[in-house]
């Protein structure tokens, strides 16, 4: 497998939009599962990978997105994405093929970078969201989760620390080992086919109008911030102390669920590779 010597602070300067998921404790092929992917689905080595990048339609989005996986050392394993993965109904949480946030029973460290607004980073420990770090700011019920890591690589708090420093500090906290860099730029990872053959299409309910529970920090008024219809979900923030964790993310109550077939495995069909056509109907 290829080495990890370096880390995960290089992700802060040198890789352009991804949506990346790292897990400790399963293999990178069931974290797979976890996200999108067929149970069974077999693995692509990187050649057949690009064969099948280089017959896919130009269009964006034509076929399943594929999702490099690999070893990230000391029990971790990574799942790498287009940015766009982590948008997509039918991954995470309830509304997922697999049932369950990725992070059921395990612990993931997930960020997501479009290229033109900040990353964003989590960690979650089965389905509850612990720490985020998002434009300078952490958040979650343990925003001070990182500040001896921080003040051990040298950083002087409460500055904001850029995100060099917050990727290394927590592959040292939680003892990634690291990404194999070469091989990601190189594109020369296997992957998996990471999306689910079937897409939950759910209506829910509008969010409530309010008064909310108060900020659990400083008791103070939470108002709306957003609501996500795709993912089921609104967003509470206290204007008093939001970079310090005051969000809390609430659930919208579900009125109809159904599935439909995603298009993009029945595009593999068209494409005329065996290997395609079979990995389609693989089950």
């Amino acid at each position: 497998m290829t080495g990890h010597s370096e880390g995960l602070a290089w992700l802060g300067r040198g890789l352009e939009g991804y949506c990346l998921t790292l897990a400790e404790g399963i293999p990178a092929e069931e974290l797979a599962v976890r996200l999108g992917a067929p149970e069974g689905a077999q693995v692509l080595d990187a050649e057949t990978i690009a064969t099948i990048d280089r017959a896919a339609p130009p269009e964006s989005g034509s076929v399943p997105d594929i999702g490099r996986i690999g070893d990230a050392g000391n029990g971790w394993s990574f799942v790498l994405l287009p940015c766009t993965a982590y948008w997509e109904s039918g991954r995470t949480g309830p509304e997922s093929t697999f049932g369950h946030h990725p992070s059921h029973g395990i612990r993931t460290l997930g960020a997501v970078f479009t290229g033109m607004d900040p990353a964003r980073i989590e960690l979650m420990q089965d389905g509850q969201f612990v720490w985020g770090f998002f434009d300078g700011g952490f958040d979650g019920p343990s925003p001070d989760l990182l500040n001896n890591a921080l003040t051990d690589l040298g950083h002087t708090l409460p500055h904001a620390p850029s995100y060099e420093l917050v990727y290394e500090a927590l592959g040292n906290l939680l003892g990634v080992g690291g990404l194999p860099r070469t091989a990601i730029e190189n594109n020369t990872l296997p992957g998996m086919f990471c999306e689910p053959r079937e897409l939950p299409r759910h209506e829910y309910a509008d969010a409530p109008a309010g008064p909310y529970e108060p900020c659990g920090q400083c008791g103070g008024e939470m108002v709306l911030s957003h609501v996500a219809k795709a993912v089921g979900s609104y967003v509470l923030y206290c204007d008093r102390c939001k970079a310090l964790g005051g969000y809390r993310v609430e659930r919208l109550v579900r009125t109809a669920e159904r599935t439909v077939p995603n298009p993009k495995w029945a595009n593999l069909e068209t494409l005329g590779h065996d290997h395609c056509r079979r990995q389609g109907r693989h089950h």
